[in-house]
This record gives C-alpha cells, structure tokens and sequence, in this order.
C-alpha cells in the first residue's frame, strides 16, 4: 500500500511509508476501529526523556488524510524546544501538503527542490530513530 501526495511532490521514502503504515495497522488491530468510518489520523512520536534542558528526539506529528481507501499526507510536523528563558515546544520543520508549503525555523519558506532535499535526510533520521525505539506512539483516530 502507498500514502499519495497531493499539493505537493516530496521524494517519499518507501521505508518512510511503511513505517506510517505498520503503525496504522498495529494501531486498528489494538483498537478495533472501522476505517470505513475513518477520514483522517494524526499520529503522534514523542521521546518521553525530550525536555529543553536534556535536548533528545524532537516531537513528531504526522497527519494522514484518508479519501476513497486510500491515505494521503496531510502533514508532517517536527517540534523543537525554542528559546533560552522561557523555551516553548515550536514548529521546527512543517511541511503541509494541503496547503502546498514547506517550512523551516531559520530558513521560512522553503520551495519543493531544496525542501524535497531536506526533506529526505529528514526521513532517514526519522527512520533511524523509530528502529532505536526513541518515540512512543499514540495514534488519533478522526471519523464522520
């Protein structure tokens, strides 16, 4: 099975996808939820151990749109804390399909060719770290 893209063209490791997807399988046989009935899931990667003072494996969420039985990216969200008093979790890299845009904290606007290249060094890190068992998921279930 493969997540489609709409809005924006993003080189989409396949290792990325099936990640996305055994989590999304393991979740509906832990929770019995009818995907007849689902229309989009957020899902949720946080490092327990990540605070400001530590550092560690940035919140990550990721939302997958659900349309004729089939999943699309919605978006994908990297959190960082940011700040040196008062530090506050902020978007770090966001990139959003259904609004056509990629976005990074010290870069702003990034266009889809050097955000596709972010975006792939993105995901291999992001792959190694769910291997590492860094993040604990919680999956959200949106329906009609």
């Amino acid at each position: 099975m493969t997540i489609y893209q709409s809005g924006l063209r993003l080189p989409i490791a396949q290792a990325f996808s099936q990640l996305l997807l055994n989590e999304l399988d393991n979740s509906v046989i832990n929770s019995a939820i009818d995907l007849t009935l689902v229309r989009a899931v957020t899902m949720n990667f946080r490092d327990p151990l990540y605070s400001a003072e530590t550092g560690g494996f940035h919140p990550v969420e990721i939302r997958l749109l659900r349309q004729h039985e089939q999943w699309q990216f919605d978006y994908v969200t990297d959190f960082s804390f940011m700040g040196s008093y008062y530090p506050e979790l902020e978007k770090e890299l966001d990139i959003c399909w259904s609004q056509s845009y990629i976005y990074h904290f010290m870069m702003g606007d990034i266009d889809e060719e050097e955000g596709g290249a972010l975006f792939e060094l993105w995901q291999r890190n992001f792959i190694q770290y769910h291997k590492m068992r860094c993040y604990e998921v919680s999956i959200q279930w949106e329906t009609h």
